[in-house]
């Protein structure tokens, strides 16, 4: 069996927040738009999280990777 391919990254993305969803954590709260987050209290944003990161990292107006390792998974 191969190893696994490890990807790290840090960095930001900029969006327009009508093009960003997010998703409740923890309750049956509806999903909102970033407009909708923006809104909420900076208390209750903390029950949000993105809904597909990966789509907000594509889909953003502007982002920038700071840091980018790939390597083989070596662990047992």
């Amino acid at each position: 069996m191969m190893n696994d391919i490890i990807v790290e990254f840090s960095g930001w993305v900029r969006m327009t927040p009508e093009k960003v969803s997010f998703v409740c954590i923890g309750s049956d709260k509806p999903d909102i738009n970033g407009e909708e987050w923006l809104a909420l209290h900076k208390d209750a944003r903390g029950d949000y999280i993105i809904e597909d990161v990966i789509a907000a990292q594509r889909d953003c107006d502007d982002g920038n990777y700071e840091h980018v390792d790939v390597f083989e998974d070596d662990s047992p």
